[in-house]
């Protein structure tokens, strides 16, 4: 699948459009860009586009996405504006085709609900999409269950998250993951980005992105060696948009 140069890091967001909102994929539309976004479950098994697994980063309220029903989600505000956390499904059809999706199914939940349910919803769309995950049972999952879907493994190693999510981002970066989930593409951190990765890549006749370019620096060190770049505009003034 061809994503083109660059992907919108959940949505153009930026200068009072909150990330992963309505308004930051219309953006994203408007500017002709493929956009990256996030999936979670709700605590009424709702599939909701939404990064972080609290809300008080985004909606300033101290819990967790899969404590809440939709019907109550769907109240809060993201980042003090008139947006809010939307439905995946509402999203399909908001996009409608327009430009490709990326979609990231994110950790924390049991092996096979929130896959099952997204791919459910990714094979009644008419658009272009791929799924990526950093656990490598996820995509494992759409290899068994749904192998015509172009997949891609996220690489990092993170160390600030929740136990689980640190274990699983330890071993997603380890080479044996990258057999058992058998990504089309490898999706790296652009901190983890060296030639040991690039040359991995190639080796075995894999797509190459990287993640997440918001500086001139990070893009001089990704622009040659990645087919495509995730990213986003800074407060400081790099704009992909214009590159």
């Amino acid at each position: 699948m061809e994503f083109g140069r660059f992907i919108a890091h959940r949505g153009l967001h930026g200068d009072g459009v909150p990330e992963n909102s309505m308004l930051a994929f219309q953006k994203a539309i408007d500017a002709g860009l493929p956009i990256e976004l996030d999936v979670r479950l709700t605590k009424d098994a709702r599939v909701v586009v939404h990064h972080d697994k609290w809300l008080s980063r985004m909606c300033g309220v101290d819990k967790r996405i899969n404590e809440l029903t939709y019907e109550e989600l769907k109240e809060l505000s993201l980042a003090g504006t008139d947006q809010h956390i939307p439905l995946f499904r509402d999203v399909l059809k908001f996009v409608d085709g327009r430009v490709p999706l990326l979609v990231e199914i994110k950790r924390g939940h049991e092996l096979g609900v929130l896959e099952r349910r997204t791919d459910h919803l990714l094979k009644q769309y008419k658009g272009r999409y791929a799924v990526q995950s950093f656990h490598p049972l996820h995509m494992l999952w759409f290899k068994l269950h749904s192998p015509k879907t172009y997949r891609g493994l996220l690489v990092t190693v993170a160390d600030d998250c929740e136990p689980f999510e640190n274990i699983s981002s330890h071993v997603g970066a380890q080479t044996y993951s990258w057999w058992i989930s058998s990504p089309d593409f490898i999706s790296c951190d652009i901190e983890l980005l060296s030639d040991k990765v690039v040359n991995y890549v190639r080796k075995r006749n894999k797509d190459l992105f990287a993640w997440t370019i918001n500086s001139e620096e990070y893009y001089n060190k990704a622009k040659d060696v990645c087919k495509t770049l995730i990213c986003e505009k800074s407060p400081d003034g790099f704009d992909f948009t214009k590159l």
